[in-house]
């Protein structure tokens, strides 16, 4: 994740979504339920793959497959998300297979929100959720950033001069 306000790292610049000031990505960490699951599956199968019996070996491949496509799912889906910052919008762009856009205009948002569990304080990541009023969807949700907390104070910044 990295902030653009300073002028190192400029993306477009000025364009039609406007200024762009902070851009990022959510953390792999962020996904830990899926690293771990996917982990422990491997694991367990492996470990199955041990018992003497005939059906063993198929039912422990399988596990393992299923385990490695958990772990590269959530490694695909925190690659997909993108998060931006501009002086008129934040916006969440996902891209894996399909596109999906969500966008809160800044004179929108009603409400930010930190949350942050006990791994995501422990490992320097967590969510921020922009609440929206008259808008057709609730918010954005920003999953998984970097140093939260800054990243909300940036945003609370632009919100503010609206």
């Amino acid at each position: 994740m990295r902030r653009i306000a300073s002028g190192d790292n400029k993306p477009s610049g000025e364009g039609a979504e406007g200024t762009v000031f902070w851009i990022g990505k959510p953390t792999i960490l962020a996904f830990y339920d899926a690293l771990a699951g996917g982990a422990l599956l491997v694991i367990v199968s492996a470990l199955l793959h041990a018992m003497p019996l005939p059906w063993a070996a198929m039912l422990s491949a399988v596990g393992v497959a299923s385990g490695l496509l958990l772990v590269s799912f959530a490694f695909a889906k925190a690659r997909a998300n993108t998060y931006v910052v501009t002086d008129k919008c934040v916006r969440r762009q996902y891209r894996f297979v399909a596109v999906k856009v969500e966008e809160a205009p800044l004179e929108k948002i009603t409400n930010i929100v930190l949350e942050q569990d006990v791994v995501g304080r422990a490992l320097g990541f967590g969510d921020i959720r922009f609440d929206t009023a008259g808008t057709p969807f609730a918010g954005v949700l920003f999953k998984g950033v970097k140093n939260p907390a800054e990243v909300k104070r940036l945003i609370d910044e632009k919100v503010k001069g609206f």
